[in-house]
C-alpha cells in the first residue's frame, strides 16, 4: 500500500458523508467478511463414505466464513480439495486430513481475540527471513506506536513467512495483492473489523509517516465511501463475531478531543 493510496482512503473517510462510529467499529459490528471456497472435486460419484466425511468437514468448519462444495471433473486422477478466494486458488489439499486446521491457527486465533476484545486494530508483521530487513522494519513499528496515542489499543503480530504452523495464513495475506508473492521485503498488514487485511506496507514503506496515516484511518469516521468501498481482503478464520466488546479508542477520543478528525 502506498502513502497516496493511504491519504487517499484518509481524505475520502473525512470528506464523504460520515457518521460518529469509526471506521475501525463499525466494519466489526456491521460487514459481514467476504467468503472464501471450498472445492471437493471428485471424478467418480460420491460414496457414502465421501458424503459423511465432507458433512463433518462442513460442521467443523462453523462459523468460518467458507463456502463448501463438490464437483465432478472427468480429467483428474484422485479427488482432492481447493481453497479459493475471489476466483483465485489459495491452496491445495490431498486429504480431509488436512483440513483440520484450515479455518483456525493459534495466529488467527489470537487475532479474533484482540479484535473481539475492541482493539483498535491488530498489525501484522510478516517478516521476509532477511535479519537487517526485519529488525530495521520492527523498529520503526515499535517507535510509530510507542509514540502514538492509540498505541495502548494496537496489537503487534510478527509472523515468519516460512512459518509451518501458519503457512495458509501467510498464503492468504500474500494473496491480499496479486503479486507479493514475488516481493522478498518485509511487510505490514493492518487487520480491522472482522478479520479483514489492508494492502500491506512493505520494504521502505514501512515508515512513521505511513503507519499513522493507517491508524489515522481506523480512527477516521466512517462513511458511505469506506462502506460502499471497503479496501482490503477478508481472512479465512472460525472467530465468532457476535457482542464483540466496546472499541477501546472511543475512550481514548473522548478523553482527548483534539485527537478527533475534522
Amino acid at each position: 500500500m502506498n502513502r497516496i493510496y493511504l491519504k487517499i482512503l484518509f481524505v475520502g473517510a473525512l470528506l464523504s458523508m460520515a457518521c460518529t462510529t469509526k471506521v475501525s467499529e463499525w466494519v466489526l459490528l456491521n460487514s459481514d467478511s467476504e467468503k472464501y471456497l471450498l472445492v471437493y472435486f471428485h471424478k467418480n460419484e460420491l460414496t457414502q463414505s465421501e458424503n459423511q466425511q465432507n458433512k463433518v468437514l462442513e460442521n467443523q468448519f462453523a462459523p468460518a466464513n467458507l463456502i463448501f462444495k463438490t464437483m465432478k471433473r472427468t480429467d483428474i486422477e484422485k479427488p482432492y480439495y481447493a481453497l479459493y478466494f475471489n476466483n483465485r486458488i489459495i491452496a491445495e489439499y490431498a486429504g480431509s486430513e488436512e483440513l483440520k486446521h484450515i479455518a483456525r491457527s493459534p495466529v488467527r486465533e489470537k487475532i479474533g481475540d484482540d479484535l473481539m476484545a475492541g482493539q483498535l486494530c491488530v498489525m501484522v508483521y510478516l517478516k521476509c527471513g532477511n535479519t537487517e530487513k526485519d529488525e530495521k522494519g520492527l523498529k520503526v513499528i515499535h517507535k510509530t506506536l510507542e509514540n502514538s496515542p492509540f498505541g495502548n489499543v494496537i496489537s503487534l503480530v510478527e509472523l515468519d513467512r516460512n512459518s509451518v504452523d501458519e503457512s495458509l495464513l501467510v498464503s492468504m495475506l500474500l494473496n491480499v495483492e496479486s503479486d507479493l508473492k514475488d516481493i522478498d521485503e518485509p511487510m505490514v498488514f493492518g487487520v480491522f473489523g472482522r478479520f479483514r487485511a489492508l494492502e500491506p506496507l512493505l520494504a521502505k514503506g514501512i515508515s512513521e509517516e505511513n503507519i499513522n496515516l493507517m491508524i489515522d484511518f481506523f480512527t477516521a469516521d466512517c462513511s458511505c465511501l469506506i462502506k460502499d468501498h471497503l479496501p482490503g481482503s477478508s481472512i479465512l478464520c472460525n472467530t465468532n463475531w457476535e457482542d464483540p466488546q466496546p472499541a477501546l479508542v472511543n475512550s481514548i477520543l473522548d478523553a482527548n478531543s483534539e485527537l478527533m478528525h475534522h
